[in-house]
């Protein structure tokens, strides 16, 4: 058993580590190519690399990682494994993950690689605030955590660079947008393949994005050359095996290490805009980002230690 979560631990390292580094090919992106553009690139290929995964997952070990990656019966629904009935859910979920990304893509043509990876991860300390709506309990450690995480926002803003402040707010519009997606797909996971819906979020995901693409920006063929190197980081490590390693560990990684590993997202981003980017925060960013960081654990050490899950 320890060595299976230490297996496990590892792949959520690794998935950390992916999606933490996606914000320096995600921002050099915006050098070639329009955002919208560069999401439905992204996720349509993306998508379309996971399909061939599913299958072969499902016929390596069909019975095991249906117990492995499903999170069971509810009520005592059976979930669904078949592509049609995991259209609706899907589709659902692309929608919420289309204006997610989005919003996060253009803050990225205002705000840092950095500062966007950590403000993005305040979406872990508002799912549970979402949640009250739909009757989730929570409790002090939660609100303590977004306490910490407003404190170090407030650090982390700049007034004084109205552009930089623009690219914060929509950075933080679209951790808004993926709480709610995340709830959404704690709710339909329970219901139906997980990843299968990945699968259908992924496609509607780049196909909503291409048409708002062609809608509102010119985009070409050529601007999707130039960028081309961002987008197949994105389409085969932050998404195909990121995603996938993500699934395959959620049976055996603790909680309470789940959650440190995951929040390392954010430190990752840092690193990288820093190491690739050449991004260097002041001392009072640094220190919005380590409060930041202490809410987001602080909350979900309340989440996994309380009387609810």
């Amino acid at each position: 058993m320890k060595r299976k979560q230490a297996q496990a631990e590892i792949l959520l390292l690794l998935a950390a580590l992916f999606w933490g580094v996606a914000f320096v090919p995600q921002k050099i992106a915006m050098e070639h190519i329009e955002p919208l553009a560069f999401n439905a690139w992204r996720f349509f290929l993306g998508g379309l690399l996971l399909i061939p995964i599913v299958y072969w997952l499902s016929s390596r070990r069909a019975p095991q990682l249906a117990e492995e990656i499903q999170p069971g019966e509810e009520g005592g629904a059976s979930v669904a494994h078949g592509w049609r009935a995991c259209l609706p859910g899907g589709a659902i979920l692309g929608f919420w993950l289309f204006l997610g990304a989005a919003l996060q893509q253009v803050s990225l043509l205002y705000t840092t690689a950095g500062r966007a990876g950590f403000i993005t991860g305040f979406y872990l300390l508002l799912v549970p605030v979402i949640g009250l709506s739909l009757g989730h309990k929570t409790n002090r450690w939660t609100w303590a955590g977004i306490g910490l995480a407003l404190a170090g926002l407030y650090e982390l803003a700049d007034f004084s660079e109205e552009s930089q402040l623009v690219g914060d707010l929509l950075v933080f519009a679209s951790a808004f947008v993926f709480a709610v997606q995340v709830l959404s797909a704690d709710h339909l996971v329970r219901r139906y393949d997980a990843l299968r819906l990945a699968c259908v979020q992924f496609l509607v995901c780049g196909l909503l994005s291409g048409v708002a693409s062609l809608m509102v920006e010119q985009p070409s063929l050529q601007s999707a050359v130039n960028a081309a190197w961002p987008i197949a980081y994105m389409m085969i490590f932050s998404t195909a095996i990121a995603f996938t390693f993500q699934l395959l560990a959620q049976r055996h990684a603790a909680p309470s290490h789940a959650t440190v590993i995951m929040s390392l997202e954010a430190v990752f981003a840092l690193a990288a805009g820093w190491l690739f980017l050449n991004e260097v925060l002041s001392g009072r960013e640094l220190l919005g980002c380590g409060l930041m960081l202490a809410g987001m654990l602080v909350s979900h050490y309340g989440n996994h230690t309380g009387t609810h899950h």
